[in-house]
């Protein structure tokens, strides 16, 4: 077996990583001689979740045990966090895998990474979807280059920012670019299925992927489905709950007055989860989102947004003090102007979000601006390759090749 350490520390790297992993097997297969790899497979183990372990990874920790945001939380995890990279470290040490790829999460992968180079100077390692080092802190470009020997960035603009510093870096494209939108003639199914009034508009609302920016916005977003049910009898309700946070999220949503549907990939599973979110986000007038990226998810399937986000008081000290962008929505981020309403820290106040929403609702040129941005965005963050976990996949591969020759 030729083995390969990967470490995916949220949601999102475990659907990167998942692809990556189907990707990779193809492309052992095509790339490698069998004269060379013996007819030997691959082997992953690490840190991950459902989707990549539905691949056949061999999961050493779970993904929710990282899924952490927030100073306290992160300060209330650290002996947790800590033991975590000690028995990584120490079980790389024995393992000694071939090729080591982490997934985003990038504070706690560094400090790992670290670790493991003290033990194995020449193991290949790459990161996958680079840092945001343009936003902020970025002297961790300089710090990555002393420890990685490639990153894969998922955004045009990065590569720069680590070739500066002898980093090599390649842009694969964003997987959402790639991403199988329903057709317009699969609305009324997917309402009847939702149980929705097929004359209804339905409002999504995506408060976030983990438990402690959770914590901070729920109560936000609980009050507007309130304040707009008042004023909207048309309107539908939809939030979907990913696997990580249903055990916090069902119980309150349950204790919840207002009527409100729920999408919960625990009880639906991996794949029809996945499925039923982009026909939630085609078939949905508006959403309201937590920023993070799934104002890309949104932008493929032409959704409008309002994005919010609000954080423990320390934590958003620590952020503004670092943090040199305005905007926090990848939306404004890569198209450098205000296209997304945002309403952050602060600002994030529930008549002023309310006011937004409405004037979305009920303002087609303000969705049809919105919508055209997407276009833009999406052609941005593509490659010419037909599927970006496949590009990723052959740089991978590449950095094995070299050692089974």
């Amino acid at each position: 077996m030729y083995k390969i350490l990967i470490i995916a520390g949220e949601p999102s790297g475990d659907n990167l990583g998942s692809k990556l992993i189907k990707e990779m097997k193809v492309q052992f297969d095509e790339q490698v001689d069998p004269k060379h790899s013996q007819n030997k497979k691959l082997l992953f183990q690490g840190i991950g979740g459902l989707k990549m372990q539905n691949e056949g990874f061999v999961c050493l920790f779970k993904i929710e045990e990282l899924s952490i945001m927030g100073f306290f939380d992160v300060f209330k995890s650290l002996r947790k966090i800590y033991s975590i990279i000690f028995s990584i470290s120490n079980y790389t040490k024995a393992w000694k895998p071939d090729l080591i790829i982490t997934i985003d999460s990038p504070d706690f992968c560094f400090r790992l990474v670290n670790k493991i180079r003290k033990i194995d100077k020449f193991v290949p390692i790459i990161h996958y979807v680079a840092p945001s080092v343009w936003a902020w802190r970025p002297k961790r470009a300089k710090q990555m280059s002393l420890l990685y020997d490639k990153v894969l960035a998922l955004l045009p603009f990065e590569k720069p920012y680590f070739e500066k510093y002898g980093l090599s870096c390649d842009f694969v494209g964003h997987p959402i670019s790639k991403v199988s939108i329903p057709l317009d003639s699969e609305r009324e199914n997917f309402f009847k299925t939702m149980e929705i009034d097929n004359s209804n508009k339905i409002l999504t609302i995506l408060p976030g992927s983990r438990k402690s920016e959770i914590k901070s916005l729920l109560p936000i977003y609980l009050k507007l489905i309130e304040n707009l049910s008042i004023e909207f009898n048309n309107i539908s309700f939809v939030i979907p709950i990913p696997e990580n946070i249903s055990n916090y999220m069902r119980p309150i949503l349950n204790d919840y007055k207002t009527k409100v549907k729920i999408l919960s990939e625990s009880k639906l599973g991996v794949d029809k989860f996945d499925s039923l979110k982009f026909s939630l986000f085609k078939f949905s007038t508006l959403a309201i989102n937590t920023s993070g990226s799934v104002s890309l998810e949104l932008a493929r399937t032409g959704t409008p947004m309002v994005s919010i986000y609000k954080c423990g008081w320390l934590f958003e000290k620590i952020i503004k003090s670092f943090v040199k962008l305005k905007s926090a929505n990848l939306i404004n981020i890569i198209l450098k102007k205000q296209v997304i309403p945002e309403f952050l820290f602060e600002k994030c106040k529930v008549l002023a979000i309310e006011s937004s929403v409405k004037d979305l609702l009920s303002n087609p040129s303000l969705q049809k601006e919105q919508k055209d941005a997407f276009d833009k965005v999406i052609k941005l963050i593509s490659t010419d390759e037909s599927k970006q976990s496949e590009k990723a996949a052959k740089i991978s591969i590449q950095y094995l090749k070299e050692k089974i020759l």
